[in-house]
């Protein structure tokens, strides 16, 4: 299934399809559902409807992995059973395979929660029990510079002061989440009424509308190079964006105000077009807000966000380059392509011995993050 054609443009629904109910429900007081997640929307209009336009970056799927989201492969329903005063008594948790499984649910109101838990990156927490659930990521390391095996000279001959340590530095840097999608279904009442209930194929079938909708944004990233004349060879630190949040909250999808810095791999097609480097980057998106709500979007801090971007030459050494993205960045709440133009002229290259590859990891070496100025250009 092409996952364009994967998830919500509109409603989708989960279906709960009761088993041979005999006796009727009233007397059992126990609904025994299989249950069905329908996927088969538009994702366009969730992520961005002419990314394919937009993008021009000859992406090696087989090499690099896929550009855009997959189907969940497992899914965990979280139903909490609400008392008379609305508040929680009970938590349980089913978990099944691909998009339907087998759960049991008793009459009465409950919230519900879904997401998938297909993921070894997204890690997920709740103070109690009965409390809202969090997803994240864990901490590589307590900031960019922390995160730097390599001083460049300019770190060398310059130490910063403590006092002159921005806060972009200081900002945990964090692993890329993986895909989340989530839906979160308030004071759902599970009846004991059969009136409530279709009848379809013998079986009667409890619908609960609502969206699935993905808690991770995807953005790609574009640099075109000017006056590049075969000078960039590609990257060998890679990139971070800095400034995202560090979590989302499953139940209202609001995102933690805690900004991270999230790395990324940098890449070069030579072949396709030797002035153009490619990234994909996953994030929770912009802190403190719904990402869907435009005038939550709108009242977010106004967090600062950087492309900190490390570009190697063919001379074996390198530069360190800071863009500041935070129109581009806050202008694609949900994710979307972001393109950059940069002029090779702007950023010569640091006159030191070219970093060693130590086989993998984050090795952005950011260091002084010399932003660069000149005739230095963003493109919506």
């Amino acid at each position: 299934m092409k996952w364009m054609h994967l998830i919500l443009a509109m409603l989708p629904m989960l279906i709960l399809y009761g088993c041979k109910i005999d006796p009727p429900l009233h007397l059992r007081r126990l609904v025994e559902a299989e249950v069905a997640v329908d996927m088969n929307f538009e994702v366009d209009m969730m992520w961005q409807i002419d990314w394919h336009t937009e993008w021009n970056f000859d992406w090696k799927t087989e090499v690099w992995g896929p550009l855009e989201y997959d189907d969940p492969a497992s899914i965990r329903m979280h139903t909490y059973t609400l008392g008379a005063d609305g508040e929680r008594r009970a938590h349980t948790v089913n978990n099944f395979a691909g998009m339907e499984g087998t759960v049991s649910v008793f009459v009465g109101t409950h919230d519900l929660l879904f997401h998938n838990n297909d993921s070894e990156v997204l890690l997920f927490r709740a103070d109690e029990d009965l409390s809202p659930i969090h997803a994240y990521t864990r901490v590589i390391s307590s900031g960019l510079k922390g995160s730097i095996p390599v001083q460049t000279t300019s770190q060398k001959e310059q130490a910063k002061t403590k006092d002159s340590v921005t806060d972009m530095e200081n900002e945990p840097v964090t692993f890329q989440p993986d895909e989340l999608f989530r839906l979160f279904d308030p004071a759902h009442y599970v009846s004991d009424n059969l009136a409530d209930y279709d009848y379809i194929d013998g079986r009667y079938v409890l619908r609960i509308e609502g969206e699935l909708t993905p808690g991770t944004f995807i953005y790609l990233i574009q640099v075109r190079l000017l006056n590049n004349l075969g000078r960039v060879t590609g990257s060998v630190g890679g990139g971070a964006l800095t400034g995202v949040a560090d979590g989302v909250n499953l139940e209202t999808g609001v995102t933690h105000d805690n900004r991270v810095s999230v790395p990324f791999d940098v890449y070069l097609n030579q072949e396709a077009d030797p002035d153009l480097l490619g990234a994909r980057v996953m994030t929770f998106g912009i802190p403190a807000c719904n990402p869907y709500d435009s005038l939550s979007v709108k009242a977010a801090p106004q967090t600062p966000h950087y492309l900190v971007l490390n570009v190697t030459f063919a001379t074996g050494h390198y530069k360190n380059v800071r863009v500041d993205i935070t129109d581009l960045f806050r202008d694609l709440p949900t994710g979307g392509v972001i393109t950059l133009e940069l002029d090779v002229n702007d950023f010569p290259p640091e006159e030191i011995d070219p970093p060693v590859d130590e086989g993998g990891g984050f090795n952005p070496v950011i260091g002084e993050w010399n932003e660069q100025v000149g005739t230095t250009t963003i493109i919506n």
